[in-house]
């Protein structure tokens, strides 16, 4: 096992807050995670990028860091990329489930590269599931016009290691939506996930945007960390993150939130909210909501709601018949809903809302 410091904030704080990176060990063995097609569109050309360092795809930022870009190239795998040609928007979404095996030994790695020519849309549904460690490497390019939405569903098992790592870069009018939910309520109060979820977002060209949607649920001894990076460096750019999640039992979370206006991006605005649920004494929150500010004619806005249910709702739903933990569990799961019901894909909109 070796260690690789992930996940770090732009511009570290006080060290005693325990909140500029997280430390982590990954095996040094690493190996192909299995991927099962549900379905790949004919509009979708899927290839293989033997060797990323020599590509544009080696420069970008990711958001989980240096570290773990060292870690990904040391083992030299290739990565598959899909693209799709200039002015063509893909109507039906490709689908994958991504798995892996339960060895301590080993660590599976994806590795993607999305590239969208001028104009076109797609939109990429991944599943994830598994026990052991896995590593997700996923790279964009995004040109003039040509927006990705990218929905990633983690239903890993009660031990899992996973490291989300996203970067990419965004031409004019392009961007990305991310949807991310990471629902763990099959689990019980045993439960010991470790999960670091990441993006970087490079809004280079004018009118370039960002749109994170996040739902999570950690409970019993569940670590969740969290990174997300929007660096505007063209005029009228947007960012908007949203992250919605509970924590029960002993679960700890960490989100990291940042906003950069670098100097040139005019009229940029950002904006990045999370609300937390706390459903127990013994859980831990950390919210670093952070905005970097180069250039003056912008606007930027955070924002934090964080707290236990209200005695006002626990008595409206005693009232009505309903126990206490049946409410933490409709409380848990409209989070977990709210986020889903966004998800442009009816196939795996109607998975998540019917469990």
């Amino acid at each position: 096992m070796s260690k690789i410091e992930i996940n770090q904030l732009p511009v570290p704080t006080w060290t005693w807050l325990k909140v500029n990176e997280k430390s982590i060990e990954v095996p040094e063995r690493i190996v192909p995670v299995e991927i099962s097609t549900e379905t790949i569109p004919a509009e979708v050309t899927e290839g293989t990028v033997t060797d990323i360092t020599v590509t544009g795809f080696d420069g970008m930022e990711l958001g989980a860091g240096q570290d773990f870009k060292n870690y990904v190239v040391a083992a030299e795998f290739p990565a598959v990329s899909y693209s799709v040609e200039a002015g063509v928007k893909v109507a039906e979404p490709i689908r994958l489930n991504v798995s892996a095996a339960a060895n301590a030994d080993e660590c599976a790695l994806n590795s993607m590269v999305f590239s969208l020519g001028e104009g076109a849309e797609l939109t990429a549904v991944l599943i994830f599931k598994g026990e052991g460690t896995i590593a997700n490497d996923i790279r964009i390019e995004a040109e003039k016009n040509a927006k990705l939405t990218l929905v990633e569903v983690f239903q890993l098992g009660d031990k899992a290691v996973f490291i989300d790592s996203i970067g990419g870069t965004y031409d004019e009018k392009g961007g990305l939506k991310l949807i991310q939910i990471s629902d763990n309520n099959d689990a019980d109060a045993s439960s010991s996930q470790n999960i670091s979820l990441s993006c970087a977002a490079e809004l280079v060209g004018d009118k370039s945007t960002l749109d994170i949607d996040t739902a999570y649920l950690a409970k019993g001894d569940d670590k969740l960390d969290i990174n997300y990076v929007a660096r505007h460096k063209g005029c009228l750019t947007d960012s908007k993150i949203n992250v919605s999640g509970v924590l029960r039992d002993k679960a700890d979370k960490t989100f990291r939130g940042t906003i950069d206006f670098i100097k040139g991006c005019k009229d940029a605005t950002g904006d990045e909210r999370e609300d937390v649920l706390l459903m127990d004494e013994g859980v831990h929150n950390r919210t670093v909501p952070l905005i970097l500010c180069a250039e003056e004619d912008v606007e930027g806005a955070h924002g934090a709601s964080i707290g236990k249910i209200s005695d006002e709702i626990l008595l409206y739903f005693q009232t009505r018949g309903i126990s206490e933990d049946d409410i933490n569990e409709l409380m848990a799961k409209s989070r977990i809903d709210a986020v889903a019901g966004r998800i442009p894909d009816e196939k795996t909109r109607e998975l998540l809302l019917s469990e």
